[in-house]
């Protein structure tokens, strides 16, 4: 990404937990680590209507939401220490954010507020018949975002 011709200066990865994301996070980390001046937001979006948390009719009441939310912020402080030391990077380059809703809608909204000028997604973790039923994050995003979008693919190898 250091050759791009285009110079950004802000990016936004959202992050799931999926192979998808960590591809897409790890093309963030070496953005930020070989070009100047670049900071990195990374965003986590739970959305509490998915089958993930709800499912089956359970319904959450708010204890269970706090829960939720408290481990997912502690999840992400410790991800950031975690990226911060192992790549000599300094605190003010990454920022993380938890926010809840539609991922679709969120990272959307979020893109908008921080103006970030990349958003860079991972391919999605979804088989076909998921994606006919309930579509793809990142194809969504690729479609309807502001700014520019990379996809981050799973079985890139890059050639010498």
């Amino acid at each position: 990404m250091d050759k791009m011709a285009h110079k950004y200066t802000q990016i936004l990865v959202a992050i799931d937990g999926s192979n998808g994301a960590e591809v897409a996070l790890k093309r963030a980390i070496e953005s930020v680590k070989h070009n100047q001046g670049v900071k990195l937001d990374i965003l986590r979006v739970l959305d509490l209507n998915s089958l993930e948390y709800g499912g089956a009719g359970i319904a959450l009441d708010g204890e269970r939401i706090y829960k939720i939310e408290q481990a997912n912020e502690d999840y992400l402080l410790k991800l950031k220490e975690r990226l911060l030391k192992n790549n000599e990077i300094d605190s003010d380059k990454i920022n993380v954010h938890l926010r809840f809703g539609n991922p679709k809608v969120v990272i959307l909204d979020f893109q908008k507020e921080y103006q970030n000028d990349l958003i860079i997604v991972g391919s999605t973790g979804k088989n076909f018949i998921e994606r006919l039923v309930v579509g793809s994050v990142a194809s969504y995003i690729i479609r309807n975002a502001d700014c520019d979008v990379l996809m981050a693919r799973t079985n890139f190898q890059k050639k010498e």
